[in-house]
């Protein structure tokens, strides 16, 4: 055997680079579909909706710096199916954002931080009893909380979404909005 002849037959063994390659999109592309059809978009509808809010509290707070005082109102619609977040002042809107809902629920009160358990009646936020965060002039929070029990915010404003501590916005009495349960 000469050795033109041994090289050949070395190389024709195992797979190219470029095969390699081929072969990990393929297998991406089938495991990107098959999650896909696994886990469907309503649950990152939960995520779309905390983020939102907690996005508009922020601008809320920032434009509430020097000037009269700026809400935000968290608003499902009637069917219950979407949700309007509403940021603004005495002089008009500063910004809106409407949701889907789809396998959403709602729910938050203020100063009751301990955990997103559904209390009966007074922190379910609604068409009826929608939810309002009221920033004063130096971006902290003042009277705030759903329609029938708000007052004023001395530890902190939870906001969950399907009961879950870690789908929760807390806003701290200093008005920052983050997500995940309220650690104070």
């Amino acid at each position: 055997m000469t050795k033109t002849t041994a090289i050949n037959q070395f190389s024709n063994n195992g797979m190219t680079i470029v095969e390699l390659v081929v072969v990990i999109i393929i297998i991406s592309i089938i495991g990107m579909v098959t999650m896909s059809r696994i886990i469907g978009g309503d649950s990152f509808n939960a995520i779309i909706v905390r983020d939102q809010i907690i996005s508009l509290a922020r601008t809320a707070q920032q434009n509430s710096l020097g000037r009269a005082d700026v809400s935000m109102t968290i608003t499902p619609n009637v069917g219950g199916d979407s949700v309007t977040i509403v940021t603004s002042y005495g002089g008009g809107n500063i910004g809106s954002f409407a949701a889907p809902l789809d396998s959403v629920s709602l729910s938050g009160d203020i100063n009751d931080t301990d955990s997103c358990s559904v209390t009966s009646g007074v922190d379910a936020i609604t068409s009826v009893t929608p939810m309002t965060l009221t920033f004063g002039e130096l971006g902290d929070l003042d009277v705030s909380g759903v329609t029938g029990s708000t007052g004023a915010v001395t530890s902190a404003v939870r906001i969950c979404l399907n009961d879950t501590a870690s789908e929760s916005i807390c806003v701290s009495p200093s008005g920052f909005a983050y997500a995940g349960d309220c650690d104070v």
